[in-house]
């Protein structure tokens, strides 16, 4: 059979050679794998083969070949032989779902210690939450995953609308991570590629310190990846276990009405933002304790944790401020008083008011809306105050003054102990005379240029004690000195 029954039957009735016949079934292939490449395979195998068949009529009609409408039938096995070829139309138009079918291995992560490897990445939540001013908003979160034990760390953000996650909302999580108790600061970051994340790159060289030197302490997820993220399962897990609990879970479809408002939008979370961040991190706290199966073997996120901690295991810890101050751009100002102007605002500090006025002091700006700027005092971070006004009634101003004032003088005090006296007049007339010695050292230093510029120098020293040489006298002595500068210029 080359194309079918009824076909191959009619055809061979009507006399045709077999050569058109071949002709005609190696076209009819060729027509049927575009059809399954293209966007028609969307449709099913009965609309491509519906369109094959009229494609089985263009052909024979362009060979001269004339068969009844029955006889132009194609059976369904044979239209499904070529059905492979329905994922190149998948790979054109639907990455995600080419993505999602490529070959896999499986990964053991338990092998791996706590905070070895954390993935990070964002999702949005199918909650609906009221703002303070009373429009509903759907939350989002910044979620780390420690693949050593299967623990999540969130961070809820409530942003404006039509904001996105920024770069800050990832420094908040990673901050609030680094110095929550039993997480420290990681080994390496497997993070998505979204810009978001790019901040994090500016802490490679601390997370390099925690490692075997050539490690990479950054791996960016590709497009399209999302099964190589163990984070995407923890996702699924947390919607299912966690999120789907809270009041005003609108599902996966946010544009469905849910039954239990028949109908009308889901009702939103019935407490204020807080309070949603309250009951969401508790939620999650309880999932952490929850048993996992498959690799993990039945034991929770928690108790992998508390093996490996019994094993030796411990957090590596980061000075918070410090590494705040990372993720900051950098810049200097020079004290007044206890005070640095910084974008309009008066900063001040404890420790920065014990300076002397004029002394410059480096800052470190956060990229965070309404963060606090840092100053290095000596050699730590702080995070600096804006200057406080006090009512002129008020004596607390004036203690707050005298304890300023008390503080600098300490301070100057500590200075002078760590300088020697210096009699600065000594040391100057010292400087002087050192300085007429090196001078004297140069006088009456003779150059030897020859004994023909020896003689006219003399003879020069002479014409000007001599009373002035008349226009022809002048003349003859530059002819002399053009003479002698010639003879040296052959010398």
């Amino acid at each position: 059979m080359l194309v079918s029954r009824v076909f191959d039957r009619a055809f061979r009735g009507r006399g045709y050679s077999n050569r058109i016949h071949r002709d005609i079934a190696a076209e009819l292939e060729l027509a049927l794998k575009g059809l399954w490449a293209s966007r028609a395979e969307q449709a099913g195998s009965r609309e491509v083969r519906r369109l094959a068949e009229f494609l089985l009529l263009e052909i024979c009609e362009r060979r001269g070949v004339q068969l009844p409408a029955d006889a132009l039938r194609l059976s369904r096995r044979y239209v499904e032989r070529f059905s492979l070829y329905r994922v190149v139309n998948t790979r054109r138009n639907d990455r995600k779902a080419f993505d999602d079918a490529k070959p896999r291995i499986r990964r053991d992560w338990t092998d791996l210690a706590p905070m070895e490897r954390i993935v990070a990445d964002v999702k949005h939540l199918d909650v609906i939450v009221t703002r303070v001013d009373g429009s509903p908003a759907w939350p989002k979160i910044v979620a780390f995953m420690d693949a050593g034990t299967g623990r999540v760390f969130v961070h809820l953000v409530l942003l404006e609308r039509g904001e996105g996650v920024r770069q800050e909302h990832v420094i908040e999580g990673f901050l609030a991570m680094v110095t929550s108790p039993n997480w420290g600061f990681p080994q390496g970051l497997y993070l998505d590629n979204g810009s978001e994340f790019g901040a994090l790159a500016k802490i490679d060289g601390a997370l390099q310190q925690l490692n075997e030197p050539g490690m990479r302490t950054l791996i960016y997820a590709r497009p399209y990846n999302a099964s190589a993220k163990p984070i995407e399962s923890l996702f699924a897990r947390l919607d299912r276990y966690v999120f789907s609990l809270l009041p005003g879970y609108a599902g996966s479809n946010r544009m469905a009405k849910k039954t239990q408002t028949i109908g009308k939008p889901p009702k939103p979370f019935p407490g204020s933002w807080d309070e949603f961040c309250r009951t969401a991190q508790d939620l999650i706290t309880a999932h952490n304790q929850r048993p996992v199966g498959g690799q993990w073997a039945d034991r929770s996120p928690d108790g992998w944790l508390q093996s490996k901690v019994a094993t030796g295991w411990r957090s590596a810890t980061v000075d918070p401020l410090a590494l705040d101050a990372a993720f900051s751009d950098r810049d200097s100002r020079r004290s007044d008083r206890g005070v640095l102007k910084i974008g309009g605002q008066r900063f001040t500090h404890e420790k920065l008011a014990a300076l002397p006025s004029r002394t410059t002091v480096d800052l470190a700006l956060p990229w965070r809306r309404d963060a606090a700027p840092l100053a290095k005092l000596g050699e730590q971070w702080v995070y600096l105050q804006r200057e406080q006004l006090f009512p002129a009634r008020w004596i607390e101003g004036a203690q707050v003054s005298s304890r300023r004032q008390s503080e600098q003088s300490k301070y100057v005090s500590e200075l002078a102990r760590g300088a020697p006296k210096l009699d600065p007049v000594a040391a100057k007339i010292r400087w002087s005379k050192r300085q007429a010695q090196e001078q004297s050292a140069f006088i009456g230093t003779r150059l030897d240029l020859g004994s023909d510029v020896e003689v006219r120098g003399k003879a020069m020293a002479e014409e000007l004690q001599s009373p002035r040489l008349e226009p022809a006298a002048a003349d003859r002595v530059r002819a002399r000195e053009m003479e002698i500068t010639q003879r040296l210029e052959r010398k």
